[in-house]
């Protein structure tokens, strides 16, 4: 879903790209692109602020744009707009920097926009960015080509630009491309590094961030130019010694600094000692600065112009969407994965089990049906009073191993609480494939287990329950496998049951509800 979700998300942007280029001006160029968004993001209202102006607006009738509103809006003061004929929407923007700064808005009815969208927005907003950037290069080639003054350096100097323009825009494609594709984070840090190296030409790039448990120390989290003796650098370092990557942590905001810079002691121990200039800009992780990325160059002549200033920026930017986006999958991870085994929680293994059963065709029989094993360890009380809860852990997390180590990766293990897992079989032909698994499980449970020091045997109890032919919910599923394993405890644990009608009627209606 993700790679799916990537695609459009890289289409949609290429198609705006596609848009504003073909406009002649820059006026032509940002209508078309409020037009674009709009539709792309689904959105009522799109408008194009530059400073206190509204330059471009669609979803107000004409002469009732609320230019306030909108700037409150860019200046988050609000997060919604009042709409004719719709009511009050949701209102997202995002901006740039540059020597001509703007902000994009979008406001909808529907609903709020997601993480993921407000990526492809930033994308849409940047590439509206290098367009204008672009088309006012042009404009600027244009004039002078009309005057004749010094036409072929400055014929070179554009294209260098232009250049270095695109290669920017497709560093910043290959690295959204990264994030959408759940990319491991080192390796997307390192992506950024690369190519801030690459097009500001510097010496040493580094990427700082705050020690969780230290937050007045910064960590070396990727970096590119350090002496090979250093390159695995990773503990932590006070801001305060950390030169320009510590102050645009403290200021929030770009720093510059040209010199010997001899407050940069670290620079100094892993570089070659020759650092004469640096810049470095702040990161954010969920709204919240994290550290900085930093450039800096041995060469003394070295100059930052606004644009490298810029194009920090943007590398900066992607940093902070590459944390915050880590951080999300990893919050919803722990939400939905049981922290001791690492498998699926009761409520994403119910919301699994639910959505299979919607789509399987359980009135005849086929591969599409779905089976649910109740796994249920034999004594494991007694593990715990005799040995201690970390022996009990322990015991949890080798029997969650084993359980996957039974499975296909199109099913399901889920630790439901305590010593109870269950597991979600797919594709299951007939009761006969449900419990070939179970005895295979059972088997890998019976294996000795080396905890806290001893070998322990443990048995397991296994009620094996498939979609019945006719509508079932998840929680009636739960329920007959849970009824099916207090039927095997009973027969002398260490086994399987499979359930059956006639199970309902033996004073299983007294069981606990597990389904909640």
């Amino acid at each position: 879903m993700a790679d799916s979700l990537e695609a459009l998300h890289g289409q949609q942007l290429l198609e705006l790209l596609a848009v504003v280029s073909a406009y002649p001006d820059e006026d032509s160029a940002v209508h078309g692109a409020v037009e674009r968004a709009a539709q792309a993001l689904e959105a009522e209202v799109a408008a194009v602020v530059f400073g206190s102006e509204v330059t471009a607006c669609i979803g107000f009738p004409a002469g009732a744009v609320p230019v306030a509103e909108l700037l409150e809006v860019t200046r988050q003061e609000r997060k919604d707009l009042e709409v004719p004929g719709l009511g009050r929407t949701h209102a997202v923007a995002t901006g740039w920097g540059g020597s001509h700064p703007g902000h994009l808005v979008l406001a909808r009815w529907a609903e709020e926009f997601s993480v993921e969208e407000r990526h492809l927005m930033r994308g849409m907003a940047r590439l509206l960015e290098l367009t204008l950037t672009m088309l006012r290069t042009l404009q600027a080639e244009h004039a002078m080509r009309e005057r004749g003054e010094r036409q072929a350096a400055e014929n070179a100097e554009l294209v260098a630009t232009l250049r270095q323009r695109q290669r920017l825009m497709e560093h910043l494609f290959e690295v959204q491309r990264a994030i959408s594709r759940r990319r491991p984070l080192p390796q997307i840090l390192d992506m950024i590094t690369n190519a801030a190296a690459d097009l500001l030409g510097a010496g040493i790039v580094g990427l700082w961030l705050r020690d969780s448990a230290e937050p007045d120390e910064l960590r070396l989290a990727a970096s590119v130019g350090l002496r090979p003796d250093q390159q695995e650098q990773r503990s932590g370092v006070r801001l305060v010694e950390t030169g320009a990557a510590g102050e645009a942590v403290l200021v929030e905001d770009v720093v510059v600094r040209y010199g010997r810079l001899p407050e940069a002691a670290l620079l100094h121990r892993l570089t070659d000692g020759r650092l004469r200039a640096a810049m470095a800009a702040p990161v954010y992780d969920s709204g919240e600065v994290a550290g900085s990325l930093l450039i800096g160059s041995g060469q003394a002549t070295r100059r930052y112009a606004s644009g490298d200033v810029q194009m920090l920026r943007s590398f900066a930017e992607h940093v902070s969407l590459a944390l915050t986006d880590a951080n999300t999958v990893e919050q919803m991870r722990r939400a939905f994965h049981d922290s001791l085994t690492g498998l699926a929680s009761r409520g994403l293994f119910l919301d699994q089990l639910s959505q299979l059963l919607t789509q399987a065709t359980p009135l005849t029989a086929g591969p599409d049906r779905v089976a649910v094993l109740f796994v249920d360890l034999d004594r494991f009380k007694a593990v715990n009073d005799t040995l201690g809860h970390a022996a009990g852990d322990n015991l949890l997390i080798c029997t969650a191993e084993r359980l996957k180590s039974q499975l296909r990766s199109s099913d399901v293990a889920a630790r439901l609480g305590g010593d109870e897992f269950a597991v979600l079989l797919t594709g299951v032909e007939n009761t006969e494939d449900a419990v070939l698994v179970a005895q295979r499980i059972l088997h890998a449970l019976a294996e000795p287990m080396l905890i806290a020091g001893r070998q322990l045997r443990v048995n397991a109890s296994i009620g094996i329950a498939l979609s019945p032919r006719g509508t079932a919910d998840a929680a009636d599923l739960m329920r007959r496998a849970d009824v099916a394993m207090y039927q095997a405890k009973r027969a002398g644990r260490g086994r399987y049951e499979v359930f059956s009608d006639g199970m309902l009627i033996t004073g299983s209606e007294d069981l606990p509800d597990r389904t909640g």
